[in-house]
């Protein structure tokens, strides 16, 4: 009995540390997405060519195509070297959602990732951070409309505290950064958007999907995110080859590209791993802080100011994401 006891309370305790260890990947995946949008944000200032919104824009496709493709090839080398008998059997595995994640990859890539980073380039980590954020609000608010989830009063009450935030601390950017910032804020909703539609197309795929490893399918969806910015550079490249060019020349500065790549791949898997151990509630929640380390990291780098208008509303915005994600996914899983 006393050894049943002693086991069970082993458990337990090996239980709560997992959890424990959970949160703070799950808190860890935050900091290292706020230390990604901060460090993009002085990549772009430190390039000192993006004078237009073209130059910008091949930027943020350079350097979008190289934190997914990176990202993309990691994980898919983790699981061929971990099992690689059935590596291309479960890629062959994927023909039925292949074009599902296909358009994931669209709307998460040239329209989510592109947007997100023009939008730093011009309203700066914070400002931006705040609306891309709220890509959860807009993937229920979708789920709603379009896959008739029935949205709880606590998903409303989130739902409504988390527009309202973004509102208030939108204004304040407006007024503090004039129209560079208003700019910044536009593209961040696009931004804001596709992650949201990609999250909805996702959870579909998921559905569908008889790979287990929510990783793969990620990996699989970069894959084609990677394909698009091919597409879209290949493009620029042949119509626009002097400011392509331009870009080009500037962008190799190999310690700025290594730190947003490793930040972002990092961020990456920490956020699915917290997603496994704490739940996709917790797990958005704790993700969605990177608002707040953004803040931090910008004032250490005196990138920016924070006020206490960003603060409160910011903290606001925190907790109405946690309500409207409860439970709206509680069955989406990371299997190694």
């Amino acid at each position: 009995m006393i050894l049943v006891l002693f086991c069970n309370r082993f458990i337990l305790l090996d239980f709560k540390s997992l959890k424990l260890f959970g949160i703070f990947v799950g808190v860890l995946s935050g900091v290292l997405w706020g230390l990604n949008d901060v460090y993009i944000n002085i990549f772009s200032i430190k390039i000192e060519i993006l004078s237009t919104g073209l130059l910008t824009i091949i930027f943020s496709l350079l350097l979008a195509a190289v934190q997914d493709t990176s990202s993309c090839l990691a994980i898919f080398g983790y699981h061929y070297f971990s099992s690689p008998k059935t590596f291309f059997t479960r890629i062959r595995s994927l023909k039925k959602i292949f074009w599902v994640l296909c358009l994931a990859a669209i709307f998460a890539g040239p329209l989510g990732m592109v947007a997100g980073i023009v939008g730093i380039s011009y309203a700066g980590p914070i400002y931006a951070g705040v609306v891309t954020s709220c890509y959860p609000i807009v993937a229920l608010f979708l789920a709603i409309c379009f896959l008739k989830e029935k949205p709880t009063n606590l998903k409303i009450l989130g739902i409504l505290l988390s527009v309202l935030a973004v509102i208030f601390i939108s204004i304040a950017g407006e007024r503090h950064g004039g129209s560079k910032t208003l700019i910044g804020i536009m593209f961040a909703l696009c931004a804001m958007l596709g992650w949201g539609l990609e999250s909805i197309l996702f959870s579909l795929a998921l559905k569908k999907a008889t790979e287990n490893h929510s990783s793969f399918l990620l990996a699989t969806r970069q894959f084609c995110s990677a394909i698009s910015y091919l597409v879209c550079l290949t493009f620029i490249c042949i119509f626009f080859p002097l400011e392509f060019l331009k870009v080009v020349e500037n962008f190799f500065m190999i310690k700025m590209l290594i730190i947003c790549v490793m930040s972002a791949m990092a961020s990456y898997i920490a956020y699915y791993y917290a997603i496994k151990r704490i739940g996709a509630s917790l797990g958005t929640t704790f993700n969605a802080t990177f608002i707040f380390w953004a803040g931090v990291f910008s004032i250490i780098f005196h990138l920016e100011k924070v006020t206490a208008n960003f603060i409160i509303w910011g903290i606001v915005l925190i907790i109405g994401i946690y309500f409207a994600t409860k439970g709206t996914i509680k069955n989406f899983k990371l299997a190694h």
